[in-house]
């Protein structure tokens, strides 16, 4: 009787510690680390951070960087209920010397060896057209989505990209969709134009009709920009969180539209997003969560890095760099740009008085959208020029009719292009009422007013003669001459042969007087 009161004592005391064991592994909450980047553009080494200081300022990110933040978060973070997950909101390559070693493919080797679990397409993915996207994506592996661009309306989703990538992670199955700005196809190469682009949010309402009930979390990869991305909220109102890109925006607690949290990490690889997420166990719904944007300064960056990517980006910097520090001219005063669609900057006077001089055409403009930073006073090298000048545009010479070059002016003036137009040969008068809408007033060359039938010779970047950023008419036009090469190499060029420039200061646009 003593022995097996024993024994019945001793499997009771190995069930209880048993299913004590079991309790104890088995964790009430389940915690996911979210890791975020967006519009990284390239940037395979730091930079400097001018906006934090002026006299002194510090080494910022750089793919590197990022990669080793990756891996020393994901080498914590391990163990039941716990997992990582890292996404990019798009815009990948294009931006850097070392981004556009052959034509991406270089700088997208090093990306991929992040471990990236999602990649949203963004626009300038498209730069060299469709046909290019598809083989970067399939050479370096890249687990790119899009969920809201067909290859017609009502057809098939494009074969390049999957819609949504659904990965088990923390004891959660997440799916994570791609979703890419509507505009697209007028700030990018023309293949884009060939496309079927859907409303964000009835792509989402898809995606989530068809991961119903195979998935706990739902999570928009877009490249929508804040503002798309807050509509995309209002309009589902079922989304815990939304992670974007597109419109560079530094969120450094992020933002909430209704119940939804929305995060962004600026651009250029300089910081990535973190988001800490737990979930009920049982329930899986979220109960809690926490943000923090990491800078990625010096301070940040462990020892112990991706071994990888380093190699693979010091080999890009290597490739570009004797090339890239050629100096080919000097600036003896500062090149900035304008984003006031009344005023024409230094940046937009050179380039478009290159483009006129280059043809000997009578007009030229420029987006400005497609002048991408500033450049201060003293020398230029060829990285100067590929920083201001990043996209591969070259120049084109149109035919065009004063009435169809007055409707492209009209656009800009009232804001209703993509991008405001910088511009050569021609004067420009304006109003503005107290709203600030704009009207075109008057437009004339050397004084004297353009006529509707006149024919002139305008000088533009093939983006432009493409019909894009806001201005299909320009796609339209009879093409007379075309310059392979960049405009960017056009502009060295110029500042070769003149030794020294000084940006010039007027004003193309002027107000008309009451």
């Amino acid at each position: 009787m003593g022995t097996r009161l024993f024994g019945i004592c001793l499997v009771l005391a190995l069930f209880l510690a048993l299913a004590a064991a079991t309790s104890e592994g088995a964790p009430e909450r389940l915690h996911l680390v979210l890791l975020h980047t967006n519009d990284v553009h390239g940037q395979a080494q730091p930079r400097q951070a001018t906006w934090m200081s002026d006299e002194d300022p510090p080494l910022i990110g750089g793919l590197p960087r990022i990669a080793a933040y990756v891996k020393r978060v994901r080498a914590e973070h391990q163990g039941a209920g716990k997992g990582v997950l890292v996404v990019d909101g798009g815009d990948w390559f294009q931006g850097t010397p070392e981004g556009l070693v052959d034509r991406g493919r270089g700088y997208l080797k090093a990306l991929a060896a992040v471990g990236y679990d999602a990649l949203c397409v963004g626009n300038h993915e498209l730069d060299y057209g469709t046909a290019h996207l598809s083989s970067l994506i399939e050479d370096c592996g890249l687990p790119a989505v899009c969920a809201n661009v067909r290859l017609s309306e009502g057809g098939p989703r494009v074969g390049w990209a999957k819609p949504w990538r659904i990965i088990q992670v923390a004891g959660l199955r997440v799916a994570m969709v791609g979703l890419l700005t509507c505009v697209t196809p007028s700030i990018t190469h023309a293949d884009a134009r060939e496309l079927f682009f859907q409303e964000p949010a009835a792509a989402l309402a898809e995606a989530r009709e068809a991961l119903q009930g195979k998935v706990d979390l739902i999570v928009p990869v877009t490249h929508l920009g804040v503002v798309g991305d807050r509509r995309l909220a209002k309009l589902d109102g079922e989304l815990d969180l939304i992670v974007g890109g597109h419109s560079h925006t530094y969120l450094k607690r992020g933002v909430h539209q209704g119940e939804t949290f929305i995060v962004q990490a600026g651009s250029k690889a300089s910081a990535v997003g973190r988001v800490d997420l737990w979930f009920d166990a049982e329930t899986r719904e979220l109960v809690e969560y926490e943000y923090e944007m990491i800078n990625l300064l010096a301070a940040h960056e462990p020892e112990d890095g991706n071994a990888e990517v380093d190699r693979l980006c010091a080999a890009l910097v290597e490739r570009s760099a004797a090339e890239l520090d050629t100096v080919v001219g000097e600036l003896l005063a500062p090149l900035s740009r304008s984003n006031d669609r009344y005023r024409s900057s230094p940046a937009g006077n050179l380039i478009c008085d290159v483009m006129r001089s280059h043809f000997d055409a009578d007009i030229a403009l420029q987006n400005r959208g497609g002048i991408r930073t500033d450049l201060p006073m003293g020398a230029v090298t060829r990285r100067d020029l590929f920083e201001i000048l990043p996209f591969g545009n070259n120049l084109v010479l149109l035919e065009i009719s004063g009435a169809v070059l007055t409707d492209c002016i009209r656009l800009a003036v009232e804001g209703r292009a993509h991008s405001g137009l910088e511009v050569s040969g021609l004067e420009i008068v304006y109003s503005e009422d107290t709203s600030g809408a704009g009207a075109l007033v008057g437009l004339a060359i050397d004084g004297e007013a353009i006529r509707p039938d006149a024919v002139l010779r305008l000088a533009t970047n093939s983006f432009l003669a493409g019909g894009a950023d806001g201005y299909p008419q320009l796609g339209e036009l009879k093409r007379l001459a075309e310059d392979p090469l960049p405009l960017r190499e056009i502009l060295e060029a110029h500042l070769r042969k003149e030794g020294q420039v000084m940006p010039r200061h007027e004003n193309r646009y002027t107000a008309s007087k009451p």
